[in-house]
């Protein structure tokens, strides 16, 4: 996972500063679970923008140190034990001030060869840095102009060192059962559990004192394991067929429903494994299929053995998921931006609670809906109207459904009426007669030739329009707020937002 943010409902401590001192971290905020710490850099933090003192925030020179972490039970830190002073007296105390000035001079000349040669203690790099901050030993090019041009060379390799692109990732360490929680209460810890798979496939407990990670991993994509198949090749052909072979695509337990083809899930599954698990394999296949190019229309037969469309007689007419509404939508208004990759975008939306974040364009920069950032306090109201997932748990399988808040999303969203405006700006000025442009439009918005029926029936619409906004017929070709009504009018159609 990403770095703990800084903040929130987390116990948290900043170092802002480079002095060793202690940080307090109170661990009452867990009482009676197991604790987890992090130690992070600035660069673990995705924070853009500038630091106090004018540097990037992921320049790459973030660091930190730990000298000592200590437990223990009252507020007040333990007492400091590595001052400068406590080096001094290791060696007994100077007589005079002549000694103690000796002291000095050896002390520091030993501790600059400790760190010079990398056997740098602690004693004496307390000691070592106590003179550097007050000023006692020169440690800038002002003050040794013959090391400026080492300096110099030194910032120059530094700054050509390209800042890492950082990424979460996993680390091995040693790891413990954990108890099973009664009815997933944490304080009613039961008996451990050993780490292993599911217990009814036949997994064994993993004899390994590591996480057990890579053994999961190995077991999950076995080619012997007869549930990672079929619920991959199961999820895939519903979301190309509009419902899987098994219905319930969460669940293929006791409490799911029964595969309506088993040898045909079965037969899939086998042919996944076996072209390397490939899911572009698998829907090449799938849609090049004879039963993926089925009509919509049932036939007399169909409607009376086959009402529910189980045994795929005809194809399932389904609606475009909301991601796929939108981008429509900026697609026909001739919007879209195809660019692929880059940084995600902020969303546009009516913040409901603090802590949304940064409000995006209406457009969404005019990007895919994919590129569109997701976060728990930030939802898109038009995707959400079109069964958008909350992006607080997984789902195998979205709502789909038919209510009267999607014809109003596409009648009075904001995003929707101003792509219909940039599409009918687009048009003024194409030099078409009122018979053209309609047909133009019904080809581009629906993917098929408009009829005689519907460019008669527009050609009345568009003069109902008009007449609503006071706009003569002649000039009815040059008025950019009658087409967009028409253009809103296209995007209003089932048959924009249904596949068939």
């Amino acid at each position: 996972n990403y770095a703990i943010g800084n903040g929130g409902i987390y116990p948290a401590s900043t170092l802002g500063n480079d002095e060793t001192a202690w940080t307090r971290l109170d661990t009452a905020y867990r009482k009676g679970a197991n604790a987890y710490l992090e130690f992070v850099t600035a660069e673990d933090f995705p924070s853009p923008g500038l630091r106090s003192n004018g540097r990037p925030y992921e320049d790459g020179r973030a660091y930190f140190g730990a000298v000592d972490v200590v437990f223990h039970d009252g507020p007040t830190p333990p007492r400091e034990t590595r001052v400068p002073a406590a080096f001094l007296l290791a060696s007994g105390a100077p007589a005079s001030a002549e000694e103690l000035a000796g002291l000095y001079g050896r002390l520091l000349a030993d501790a600059a060869a400790r760190w010079r040669d990398g056997t740098l203690d602690d004693a004496s790099a307390a000691f070592l840095d106590a003179f550097v901050r007050r000023d006692l030993l020169p440690a800038t090019r002002d003050r040794l102009p013959a090391l400026g041009e080492a300096v110099a060379r030194y910032r120059a390799l530094e700054q050509g060192i390209p800042v890492p692109r950082r990424a979460p990732g996993l680390h091995e360490a040693p790891a413990f059962d954990q108890p099973l929680f009664q009815r997933g209460q944490p304080d009613k810890p039961r008996d451990p559990v050993p780490r292993r798979f599911l217990e009814v496939l036949g997994g064994q407990p993993y004899r390994t004192p590591l996480s057990g990670r890579l053994e999961l991993a190995g077991e999950v994509a076995s080619a012997a394991n007869p549930l990672t198949a079929r619920v991959m090749v199961n999820r895939l052909w519903h979301h190309l067929f509009g419902r899987g072979l098994v219905g319930t695509v969460d669940n293929f337990g006791r409490l799911g429903e029964k595969p309506t083809h088993p040898e045909l899930l079965d037969f899939l599954a086998a042919r996944f494994v076996d072209r390397g698990w490939s899911v572009k394999d698998m829907v090449r296949f799938l849609v090049t299929s004879r039963t993926f190019r089925q009509s919509t229309v049932p036939s007399d037969a169909a409607r009376q053995s086959d009402p529910a469309n189980d045994w795929l007689s005809h194809a399932r007419v389904h609606r475009l998921e909301a991601e796929a509404i939108r981008d429509a939508v900026l697609a026909v208004s001739g919007q879209l931006d195809p660019k692929m990759g880059g940084p995600g975008v902020n969303v546009h939306y009516v913040g409901k609670t603090e802590g949304g974040g940064p409000v995006g364009p209406l457009d969404g920069d005019r990007r895919r809906s994919l590129y569109q950032r997701i976060r728990r306090n930030a939802h898109n109201p038009f995707l959400e109207a079109f069964d958008a997932p909350k992006p607080t748990g997984t789902r195998g399988k979205r709502d789909a459904t038919n209510v009267p808040a999607q014809s109003l999303a596409l009648l009075n969203a904001p995003f929707v009426i101003g792509q219909a405006g940039h599409w009918a700006r687009s048009l003024m000025g194409d030099g078409q007669n009122r018979s053209a442009r309609v047909a133009g439009m019904i080809a581009r918005a629906l993917g098929r030739a408009a009829t005689a029926e519907e460019v008669a029936a527009s050609g009345d619409f568009l003069r109902e329009l008009a007449a609503e906004h006071g706009v003569a017929e002649s000039e009815l070709e040059k008025s950019e707020r009658v087409w967009q009504d028409f253009a809103q009018s296209l995007f209003c159609l089932k048959e924009f937002i249904y596949v068939d």
